[in-house]
């Protein structure tokens, strides 16, 4: 697998749910509870299925990772498409003219439907804007439409459209909320009215919702997931970024945690209508500086895929411990740097770090937990941020068996307050650690 480390989106304007409702749930874990015997219970639905994101600024790693497991997919997204007004949605100018036309055919010997992500990257407001006009909103309607006829660099069109609109929860502000959720509505349903008799497919990525209210303790309420449910064909729960890089060193998606989403949104939304978002990277933070570092090597906290994870526990004989309250991994390690200060002399630090990312045991537990939830099936945030052992895992859980892997070496940290993450991935852009 080519190396996958590269840009992803991380929140910008993060909403805490309340610390006790997660430690209310840790006891009642899915996970720790006894299991009916395994002939007693059978998943009514078809074999949980996997989405993912293709990112533009990896088209290699991506099409690679697709290529290898595209009997699993139910669709895949290109990250392709940015939005900037009602009439302005461009392709990013990175995205490679061969990248769409290389995942149509792969996706074509598949069967799987090939959609075109849209981000909205408009400034704060704007978007909330366009949905509040009606006039603005089927202006916008119509050009997604343009793009699903005859959008791509090779102008073929897509199979359908995955909306991920964030700047309402993370840019605007909670008091727009109230005003913006019937304009989100309106504007799905105008949009499904017009994808749906072309036998196209409507898909939205949204932040979760811990309840049905709209309280500081309801989550992302601004997206009435009870009110898209019909309008859609499926919606990806972002269901991480706990915590972030700019906060303190947690979980990614504390094990607790996803299962309080799940058991939220299905309550508001058939399972057969929801894809769990489960995360192929982790956070690696500076926890602390001994030293003065080179001016050209100034220590930051960064995002780490899975697959560089793994190899940077390889490459420097490092321990990988399994916290059994999170279901994730983490390890600790130093970085010796040395250069020249800004004066130009010779200076040295030494950069102490922790990780936390989700190997593949813990994006098996996910896809377990969505098979066993009766969910249509997994999100992954994003293709060729995986290794081979994370589609052994996803494996492993979509034939239904609650246990894989080696979790032998284990701590038990817990999953703590959330952090300034809990989640969603916003309008800042970072690097995944190479």
């Amino acid at each position: 697998m080519p190396d996958a480390d590269a840009p992803r989106r991380v929140p910008t304007r993060p909403l805490a749910i309340a610390a006790v409702g997660l430690v209310a749930i840790v006891g009642l874990s899915l996970l720790g509870r006894a299991l009916p015997r395994a002939e007693t219970w059978e998943r009514s639905a078809g074999a949980v299925l996997v989405s993912s994101w293709a990112p533009y600024w990896q088209p290699e790693a991506s099409i690679e990772s697709f290529r290898s497991n595209a009997r699993l997919f139910s669709d895949v997204s290109v990250v392709a498409y940015s939005a900037t007004s009602e009439d302005s949605i461009a392709l990013y100018p990175q995205l490679s003219d061969t990248m769409i036309p290389s995942f149509r055919e792969a996706a074509r010997d598949a069967g799987v439907p090939v959609l075109a992500t849209i981000f909205d990257d408009s400034p704060a407001g704007t978007m909330a804007a366009v949905l509040a006009d009606p006039g603005r909103r089927t202006v916008h309607v119509d050009r997604i439409m343009e793009i699903v006829a005859a959008g791509g660099t090779d102008g073929l069109g897509f199979d359908g459209v995955d909306l991920d609109y964030e700047r309402f929860a993370f840019a605007d502000g909670r008091s727009t909320w109230a005003t913006t959720r019937p304009n989100w509505i309106a504007f799905l349903s105008e949009l499904s009215t017009r994808l749906r008799p072309l036998g196209k497919l409507l898909v939205v990525s949204v932040p979760p919702v811990y309840d049905a209210g709209q309280t500081d303790a309801s989550g992302y309420w601004v997206y009435d997931y009870a009110a898209m449910g019909p309008l859609v064909d499926r919606i990806r729960v972002m269901t991480y970024d706990y915590s972030i890089p700019a906060g303190a060193p947690g979980p990614i998606a504390p094990i607790s945690w996803v299962e309080q989403v799940i058991e939220s949104v299905t309550a508001l939304v058939p399972p057969s209508k929801i894809h769990l978002g489960i995360p192929t990277y982790g956070y690696d933070w500076v926890v602390d500086v001994a030293g003065t570092c080179p001016a050209d090597q100034t220590p930051e906290s960064r995002a780490m895929s899975t697959a560089r994870a793994a190899r940077t526990v390889t490459e420097r004989g490092l321990i990988a411990m399994w916290d059994d309250a999170t279901a994730e991994r983490r390890f600790d390690y130093v970085d010796e740097l040395s250069g020249l200060d800004a004066q130009g002399s010779p200076t040295s630090c030494a950069v102490t770090r922790t990780v936390r990312y989700l190997d593949a045991e813990a994006i098996h537990r996910r896809t377990w937990l969505a098979h066993r939830s009766e969910l249509h099936g997994v999100a992954l945030w994003a293709l060729g941020n995986d290794d081979d052992r994370t589609w052994d895992g996803i494996r492993a859980a979509v034939d239904g068996q609650p246990e894989w892997g080696d979790i032998t070496v284990t701590s038990a940290t817990g999953p703590g307050a959330p952090g300034t993450g809990a989640t969603g991935t916003g309008a800042a852009t970072t690097e995944l650690a190479g």
